[in-house]
């Protein structure tokens, strides 16, 4: 039962583990989820899951963790720990939070929609839609395809930095344009030839973003909202754009900087992010995207392949904007993707069919600092506990 930890911040660490955008970190029922119900009301499978929830708050790894899970149409959702340092309230499974690259689903989502609808081809070259956009410095846009954009196969540029990422804490409400956010890009030497090797890299999601927008005319959110959002009925969910600060209820987030001191960042305008990361959402609204998404409901047959068709990493099977978390003891693959943006750490997946999904948030993310993921007991918990082929 191998766990492959691809986790963000060690991948590329800028949001999301110090990237803080996250990439992958350690590696939806067909019903849609249902309303969340006491931990003690499933039967106790879900104590491993419970346990490594309490363990990683008793350690004082992170403040507070909330999950939820969803299998065969029943549900579990457990809230450890503290939404504040500074008072005695408890998390809750029910909260909202930033979900940072959690958001690549989304807008891949939305990609391979549009494929389907014959607007676009997957291996249309980014310059076909954005010209003169990837271009000088050593990239080409006519040799990258959308495809590559999606899987972290173009080579481009990432726009962020440890330093980028510092000045986010230090000016939260700051806001940055998706062209800003290219530009920097741009200004970064190619890492490698496009389709040769991978590296995953926020910039190839911004530009997604901006070729959605040329394609439709509306922009990458509005056709999130349109298209999934609406379409599911996720009342929590939403692209915040520059929104600085979130729907109730929710935690405190908090940054932990080298000298273990925390920062309280809840209020953070996320436009640093653009496509690669600024979403909102609840785990009982993510449980029921990846349900959706993994159960055929938002995409072909064929486009669900395409999308779970993932190359080969250092850290396992990344596809087009989702990546293979871990695989039961049975061989099934669980797929998701986790996020990480300034206060905040997510994680959220399941199996093909949509049956068994699961979400977790931590209220706390820890910049140009190495760490273990902290999900991966968690989601052993739920994904092997039981595994019995």
């Amino acid at each position: 039962m191998l766990f492959r930890k691809c986790l963000l911040a060690s991948f590329a660490m800028l949001l999301g583990g110090a990237m803080l955008l996250n990439t992958p970190a350690a590696r939806a029922s067909n019903q849609a989820a249902q309303q969340n119900q006491a931990p003690h009301v499933l039967n106790e499978k879900y104590t491993g899951v419970k346990k490594a929830m309490d363990e990683l708050v008793g350690g004082k790894k992170v403040p507070g963790v909330l999950a939820q899970v969803v299998k065969n149409g029943e549900t579990w959702s457990y809230g450890a720990g503290q939404a504040s340092i500074h008072s005695d309230r408890k998390m809750e499974p029910e909260f909202h939070y930033r979900i940072g690259s959690i958001t690549k689903t989304f807008v891949a989502t939305v990609m391979l929609q549009l494929a389907e609808e014959k607007k676009l081809s997957l291996d249309d070259s980014v310059e076909k839609w954005l010209p003169g956009v990837v271009q000088g410095n050593g990239h080409n846009g006519n040799n990258i395809t959308i495809r590559q954009l999606l899987n972290h196969t173009s080579g481009i540029g990432e726009y962020t930095s440890l330093d980028f990422v510092n000045r986010a804490v230090e000016n939260p409400y700051r806001t940055y344009s998706a062209d800003e956010l290219i530009r920097l890009g741009m200004e970064q030497k190619p890492q490698f030839e496009p389709g040769k090797e991978w590296s995953y890299t926020n910039t190839n999601y911004v530009l997604a973003g901006a070729i959605i927008q040329k394609v439709t005319g509306k922009t990458y959110g509005d056709n999130i909202e349109e298209r999934i959002i609406n379409k599911l009925g996720l009342k929590g969910t939403s692209v915040a754009d520059a929104q600085s600060s979130l729907p109730d209820p929710h935690a405190r987030g908090y940054v932990e900087s080298k000298d273990k001191q925390y920062i309280d960042i809840t209020e953070l305008n996320p436009s640093l992010t653009s496509a690669a990361g600024d979403m909102i959402s609840t785990a009982k609204d993510l449980n029921v995207f990846f349900s959706a998404l993994l159960g055929g409901k938002l995409l072909s047959q064929e486009s669900l392949r395409q999308m779970l068709d993932g190359v080969e990493t250092p850290f396992g099977r990344y596809g087009l904007g989702i990546y293979e978390i871990t695989k039961r003891a049975d061989g099934e693959s669980v797929w998701g993707h986790s996020g990480g943006i300034h206060g905040f750490r997510s994680l959220s997946g399941g199996t093909v069919g949509g049956n068994f999904v699961m979400s977790a948030n931590t209220n706390l993310l820890k910049i140009g600092i190495s760490t273990p993921d902290p999900f991966a007991e968690i989601f052993r918990a739920a994904f092997h506990g039981n595994d019995k082929p």
